[in-house]
């Protein structure tokens, strides 16, 4: 079991335990990697250096100030984690929107739209209507899986990434839309987890201070 927990060095991270580990977006690394795009991928790099490089059975995605906890507030441990996925195929965790997903962007931020559906296009020209159709419903329902954060098996986000980094890489960036491609992903994840009926236990999320 692996978890990465994201961040840079400058960042304060709680005390990790020994499946979490720290992945620190201010450093190379080697092999596979895609560290030049984070400043549109966000912690999405972090997810892609997992899927190309990580081969333990459960992995997860955290943040240096978000991670699942327990009830007592503590960091949610191997055997917790083992337990919730003997009946569950995914941990994450959830935010009600008072009205839809796309109501979340403001005025200024309208252009951010056009890439979810500009994403959605893409997904149709791949052969997903399907998916494109269901990805489109879901932008009108009020449940976002927050953060890119999850833990699952492994088999299941290989499945996730093969799909989204191949769709992805026909959005178009540049430096006026920084953290986009880090938006449409905290946006697809939930549609795809949906849409491939998996079951998922939502937890409890601590958020410390910037």
């Amino acid at each position: 079991m692996k978890i990465y927990v994201v961040g840079s060095s400058k960042n304060k991270f709680l005390p990790l335990d020994n499946i979490r580990e720290k992945f620190l977006i201010d450093q190379k690394h080697e092999g596979d990697n895609i560290d030049f795009l984070n400043p549109w991928y966000c912690e999405l790099t972090g997810l892609y250096y997992m899927w190309k490089h990580c081969e333990d059975d459960i992995v997860g995605l955290e943040h240096y100030r978000r991670y699942f906890v327990n009830n007592k507030n503590k960091l949610l441990s191997e055997n917790e984690i083992r337990d919730i996925l003997k009946d569950n195929d995914v941990i994450a965790s959830y935010y009600i929107c008072a009205k839809n997903l796309i109501s979340q962007f403001t005025n200024e931020e309208v252009c951010k739209k056009d890439y979810l559906f500009n994403f959605a296009y893409s997904l149709e020209l791949n052969g997903l209507k399907d998916i494109k159709d269901f990805w489109i419903t879901y932008l009108c329902k009020n449940i976002l899986l927050q953060c890119n954060m999850f833990i699952c098996k492994k088999e299941i986000i290989n499945e996730y990434c093969e799909l989204f980094f191949n769709i992805i890489k026909n959005i178009e960036i540049n430096e006026n839309n920084k953290r986009i491609v880090g938006y449409i992903g905290e946006y697809f994840l939930g549609a795809f987890l949906y849409y491939k009926q998996y079951k998922i236990k939502y937890i409890k999320r601590r958020d410390l201070c910037k």
